[in-house]
């Protein structure tokens, strides 16, 4: 790396590349930089993918070793379109199309700082448009190892997210059926923080066994257990709704949700669920199981204090998610298969799920809200259209005659 001997990251001859546009790689560059105002000793040759306008992926083209292991660190196999774009993209990276030449982020001389003293390629995922995009930076040696992963954040909310991530690694530690990401280190750059973690196996087919996942839920749903005050957790729940429908130019969306979690709340008080932890994030995307077990990544929404399951259900919707039209079925859909779901979790019943498949529910409204998805052109974002509706004619909201008054014990 320029100016840092210690640890250098691998590169070829060149200037600055001044035909792509910045945009989205500001997120890690300055425009100066990509401008070609700045002129450095080297600079390595990039594909920008699917565009240099909008770019997804940073691709290193050399050396091939490391490019191919990036390239495999950040790929999607979650559907066919997602595997033929990664094929697109090695195509691409074998034949140069296209390649330009970026310098190195300055970021880096941290996030090398934390390593081995060795020679480093980089890649760089930065995904769709949405409220919480960062760059994700993947570091390879020149000999085509992965060593690291880094996340970056650039704005409040991203900073919000790696600061959690930060704590969540820290404080896991090793779990019997879950392969957490190692913490290597974290710091701030540029008034904003940033986590450096060890990969974790990814490898085996992309078809999921449902077992180990159950398994390695209900293990992530029994951390901090013993900690919890059930009463405390509920009235924070309706404290950041309250919150929510009493801001400035609040719309009645949040109103509305709002309603919705103080009937929740009461029945929550009456029906006995356990509660524990979740992962936050737990998709097709974040994980990854072999004959070992199950690797799991992405812990910055990780959180204790809410009713066991939870992960069930979000890996259950956001699977669902690119085969409806119709995002309006969704709540039911999961509210008809959430008792299955939810029972490995000690949720026995139809009316504790319905009251578990509606915490959650409302758990990733807030979210959405809080984060503005709609605003990021996010599907999912408009919650006051396909999710609302449903939660206010539930009848999940009312206690059921089969719970006990005062029974709120996790």
């Amino acid at each position: 790396m320029e100016g840092t001997s210690s640890h250098p990251v691998d590169s070829t001859a060149g200037n600055v590349m001044t035909g792509a546009s910045g945009g989205v790689l500001n997120l890690l560059w300055d425009q100066d930089d990509l401008d070609g105002q700045t002129q450095l000793a080297s600079s390595a040759r990039y594909v920008l993918y699917p565009n240099q306008v909008e770019p997804r992926l940073i691709l290193p083209t050399r050396p091939h070793a490391a490019a191919g292991v990036i390239l495999t660190a950040l790929r999607d196999r979650t559907s066919f379109a997602a595997r033929l774009r990664t094929q697109v993209a090695r195509v691409a990276l074998a034949t140069g199309t296209r390649a330009v030449r970026l310098p190195e982020p300055a970021i880096l001389r941290d996030l090398v700082r934390h390593l081995p003293t060795e020679e480093y390629v980089f890649g760089v995922h930065l995904g769709p448009p949405r409220a919480n995009r960062k760059p994700v930076v993947a570091l390879a040696t020149t000999s085509g190892r992965l060593t690291a992963f880094a996340k970056c954040g650039v704005d409040q909310l991203s900073d919000r997210l790696v600061r959690c991530e930060i704590d969540a690694l820290a404080s896991l530690g090793e779990l019997r059926s879950v392969r957490v990401p190692a913490l290597i280190g974290s710091g701030t750059f540029a008034d904003h923080p940033y986590v450096v973690q060890a990969p974790v196996p990814t490898r085996g087919t992309s078809r999921l066994d449902d077992a180990v996942v159950v398994t390695a839920q209900v293990e992530v749903a029994s951390v901090g257990r013993n900690s919890i005050d059930v009463d405390e957790a509920l009235d924070a729940v309706t404290d950041r709704w309250r919150r929510r429908a009493s801001a400035p130019d609040v719309s009645g969306v949040e109103r509305g949700f709002a309603a919705v979690a103080e009937q929740w709340a009461r029945a929550a008080r009456q029906t006995t669920v356990p509660w524990g932890s979740w992962h936050g994030d737990w998709r097709r995307t974040n994980m990854a199981t072999d004959a070992d077990g199950c690797s799991v990544w992405d812990w910055e929404r990780f959180a204790t204090g809410v009713p066991a399951g939870y992960d069930a259900l979000h890996l259950f919707l956001t699977s669902r998610v690119p085969f409806v039209s119709e995002l309006a079925s969704l709540p039911d859909d999961l509210y008809d298969n959430a008792t299955p779901l939810l029972r490995p979790f000690g949720v026995l019943n139809q009316a504790a799920a319905d009251l578990v498949t509606t915490g959650y529910l409302l758990e990733l409204a807030g979210r959405y809200l809080d984060d503005d998805q709609t605003g990021a052109g996010a599907r999912l974002g408009p919650v006051g259209e396909w999710l609302l509706p449903t939660l206010t004619s539930r009848a999940a909201l009312q206690p059921s005659p089969s719970t006990r008054p005062g029974a709120n014990e996790s």
